[in-house]
Parts: C-alpha cells; sequence; structure tokens
C-alpha cells in the first residue's frame, strides 16, 4: 500500500499541491492519505478533502483520506504532534507500506517535527514544494501558477540523503478536446513546461507567426513578415493587436501610476476611465493587476465608462463574416475585428459588475469628440478627477483640448515590433495565446491547437473566456481545475 502523511494548515492548496504535483508528474497515487489535524484548520481540512476526492475521480483511482480523532492534535502541544506523527509513520512502516511524508503544509514546527520523524521512522520519501512567491500565488493550484516558480524538494535535497523510492515518469493520456477558460492555459504552458518544451512555435494553420521561450520569464518573438488572411485571420495588424492585448509592453506604465499617485494626493475623488481602443487590447485587466493600485486589498479608485465607448464596442462586436460553406467554421461567425471588440465587452462587462458608473454628456456628437465630452461632464458633475486612458493619439488629442475641470487624459505608449522579442510573465504569454485564438480564430501552440472560433459558442463563451483546446494529452488535469 502507497501511504501519504501530512498536516493541514490554513492553506488547503499547502496541503493538496505536492500530492497532486507525485500524481501528475511522477504518477505515484497514494492509497491512504493520512491528514494531521487540529480545531483551526477543520474547515480547510474539509476543502482538502474535497480536493483529494477530485484528485481521486481525475486519476482514476480509490483514495481514502484518514483524518480521524486519532490524528487530532492541539497547536500548544509540539510534544504531542511528533509523538502521533511519528506513531503513524512507523505503524505504517512497520506494515511494509511505501510511505511518503510532505513537509509543505503548516506552521515550522510541523514542518520540522514531519521531517525528523519521517528520518526517524525510515519514510521512503520526503518532499517538499516551494513555492518562490508564496505572496503572490498563496491560494492557488498547482496548475494555476507558472511550473517555472515551483520545485519540488526531496529527501536528498532536504538531508543529504536519498529516499528510497523510485518515482516514475509523466503518463500521457487520450488526445481529447476540451472547452478551457483563458486562466486554464496556464495548465498548457505548465504541461510543455514539465514535458521539456521550453521553446515552441505558434502558427496558423501551416504559417508560423512566432515563437515562444519558456524560462524565469516568458518571452515571445514575432515574425518579421506575417501575411496572414485579412478576411478570416485580420492579417499581420490582428497579431500586432492581439500580442498588445495579451503581454505588450507599456514604456510609461511607470508614469501612469505616478500620475494616480499625484491625483490621489490633490484630495478629489479619483475615477479612471478607458477609451474604446484602451479597452480592446484590455488595458482594464492590467489597471486591475497592478498591485501598486490597491492599499489594503482595495482600489486606490473608482470607475467610470463612457456611454459612447459602449456604443462604439456594440457597434463593433456584431459585425459578421457572411454566410458560405466554403469558409468553414469562420461562415456567418465575428470577423476578425468583432472578435477583438469581444474581448473589449468583456472588459467593459467586468467593469460593470465591479460598480462602474455611465458617463453620458448628452450631446449630439460621436466618437473621440463624445468620448472626452462624456468624461469632462462626468468629472465636472462628481467633482472629481477622472484620468482616461487611451493607446490613441487621436483620441488624446480630442481629450487633451478639454483638459480642466477634472479630466486628465493619459496616453499609454505600447511597444511592439515585428521581427522583434517581448519579454514579461507567464500570464503575460497565457494572456496572449488567449488573444490570440480568439482574434486570429485559430493558433497552434507547438503540437496543440486553440480555437477561438467554433459553432455553437455562444456570449456564456465569451464572458468565460473559453476556447477550445485539441490535441491534449492531460486532460485530467482540467477536472481538478
Amino acid at each position: 500500500m502507497r501511504a501519504y502523511v501530512t498536516a493541514v494548515g490554513t492553506s488547503p492548496e499547502a496541503v493538496f499541491n505536492p500530492l497532486w504535483y507525485l500524481a501528475e508528474v511522477h504518477s505515484w497515487v497514494p492509497d491512504r492519505v493520512y491528514l494531521l489535524w487540529n480545531d483551526g484548520v477543520t474547515g480547510h481540512l474539509e476543502r482538502v478533502r474535497e480536493l483529494i476526492g477530485r484528485l481521486s475521480e481525475a486519476y482514476g483511482k480509490e483514495i481514502e483520506v484518514v483524518a480521524g480523532e486519532e490524528l487530532r492534535f492541539s497547536e500548544e502541544n509540539p510534544v504531542e504532534f511528533r509523538e502521533k506523527v511519528g506513531k503513524v509513520i512507523a505503524d505504517l512502516k512497520a506494515e511494509s507500506h511505501e510511505v511518503v511524508v510532505d513537509i509543505t503544509p503548516g506552521r515550522k514546527f510541523m514542518s520540522a517535527l514531519l521531517l525528523g520523524a519521517a528520518i526517524s521512522a525510515s519514510a521512503d520519501e520526503v518532499t517538499y514544494l516551494h513555492l518562490r512567491d508564496f505572496r503572490r500565488y498563496a491560494g492557488k493550484l498547482l496548475f494555476e501558477v507558472p511550473m517555472v516558480e515551483q520545485r519540488l524538494f526531496r529527501r536528498e535535497e532536504l538531508t543529504g540523503r536519498r529516499g528510497t523510492l523510485e518515482l516514475g515518469r509523466r503518463k500521457r493520456g487520450s488526445p481529447g478536446s476540451l472547452t478551457v477558460s483563458r486562466e486554464q492555459l496556464m495548465a498548457l504552458l505548465d504541461s510543455l513546461y514539465l514535458d521539456g518544451v521550453k521553446r515552441f512555435r505558434l502558427a496558423v494553420r501551416s504559417e508560423e507567426i512566432a515563437s515562444v521561450k519558456l524560462g524565469e520569464r516568458a518571452r515571445i518573438r514575432v515574425g518579421e513578415y506575417v501575411t496572414l488572411d485579412r478576411e478570416l485571420h485580420g492579417g499581420h495588424s490582428m497579431v500586432k493587436e492581439a500580442v498588445i492585448a495579451g503581454m505588450g509592453s507599456f514604456r510609461n506604465w511607470d508614469g501612469l501610476k505616478e500620475e494616480v499617485k499625484a491625483l490621489l494626493h490633490s484630495g478629489r475623488p479619483l475615477y479612471i476611465g478607458f477609451d474604446t481602443n484602451a479597452l480592446l487590447l484590455r488595458v482594464p485587466s492590467r489597471v486591475l493587476a497592478e498591485n501598486d493600485f490597491y492599499r489594503n486589498g482595495n482600489l486606490v479608485f473608482d470607475f467610470v465608462y463612457s456611454d459612447e465607448v459602449q456604443v462604439e464596442i456594440g457597434r463593433q462586436v456584431n459585425e459578421k463574416l457572411p454566410f458560405d460553406r466554403g469558409l468553414g467554421v469562420y461562415s456567418n461567425q465575428p470577423t476578425p475585428r468583432a472578435r477583438l471588440a469581444s474581448l473589449g465587452r468583456v472588459e467593459l462587462e467586468r467593469l460593470r459588475e465591479m460598480g462602474a458608473e455611465r458617463a453620458n454628456s448628452r450631446r449630439d456628437e460621436r466618437g473621440d469628440t463624445k468620448i472626452a465630452l462624456d468624461y469632462k461632464a462626468f468629472a465636472e458633475e462628481k467633482d472629481a478627477n477622472v484620468l482616461v486612458i487611451t493607446l490613441d493619439d487621436r483620441a488624446y488629442a480630442e481629450m487633451d483640448a478639454l483638459r480642466g475641470s477634472g479630466l486628465v487624459p493619459f496616453r499609454l505608449e505600447w511597444e511592439f515590433s515585428f521581427g522583434g522579442s517581448i519579454e514579461g510573465t507567464w500570464e503575460g504569454l497565457r494572456d496572449t495565446l488567449y488573444t490570440l485564438a480568439v482574434t486570429l480564430g485559430e493558433l497552434n501552440v507547438h503540437t496543440y491547437k486553440l480555437y477561438g472560433i467554433w459553432h455553437g459558442k455562444n456570449s456564456g463563451d465569451w464572458k468565460g473566456e473559453r476556447v477550445r483546446l485539441n490535441g491534449f494529452e492531460y486532460g485530467r488535469i482540467f477536472r481538478i481545475l
């Protein structure tokens, strides 16, 4: 029998992730899991039980969870903890069971005593899953975190002496077709990395559009010449906008943070607004991901959106390709520009759900002029500062002409060149795979294929930021996420 012994702390994910790592990466799934616990973590214990239940179902093996009164201990009594964990391991070894002890979760004294008990009772293996940026990724499941941020230490690395357990290799399942979310695409990158694929190509059908390198940071190099079909895939300009929307860098992002800080110091309420292009290129998501815009877990400003921005996105998102069987899956589907507009619509809906207020100047103008007037009227009505983010020179000029009475335009300056490389986070690359697949309609990622367009894709799929992933051999991962 295979037995896994660990303690339950205040992070259920820290308890579960090392076990999942062993199951997925080394094909080691226990028959029984022993969980030591105390009264302060009963809620977390139930969450761990639930996660192990998912693991059992995903990997097709019944796993018994042992967490009765005999494994309950008091945090104020380390001696009791040591005696209980020592007895569990010793009894299991006396019965010739294969034992892995994980020391990842819990307080430091628990990890130390677990390690001591494991060595004393000759456990077959000791593991510790190190999370490099704990503050950023605490509470995340294994395949929600870039694999480069995680490392499983084993007994030899922890103590200098090898364990006796021979771990296996990762097993491939049958390739399948799955519907996954943007955030779940991290599992695709993690799987490539675990399989040793740290360089791969991105292509649409037979045409390569970019190459990717996975390291401490992610790097994408877009081809110097991209000649995609404009009607179906949007041509080279759509590639550019999709990459900017995913992980393109802004050379004056620090300037935006300084502007926000200065406006907050003025003492007036601060709202952030966006023009249409900023929404299409997913700038609100970048703003929401910026740690410097939070204080005690709360945003330091509120959001506002222009009525004209809403109208423009609604107009663009409804453009469709003709009904033509020759177009295959693209027949009667949104045009590339409409797909990009759909990204903007998701951003706008997210702002609304966060309580963004609507700005409407009730003027007859249209386009950039109306957007500028909407935000100016809102600033005057609220006696507030409204910082409007744009990526467009013309839109900036329209707002700059009306600067004053609280309207403060800010133009983000993006960096992109065909033939050049962009370096960013794994999360940025994950989002780039999503934006490329959605706007281009499809994307080959190494040997896998992402579809951003398919017959039957509905508004819920767009809002849920879902794509189809074909050919993936590790579908069991998504039964746990």
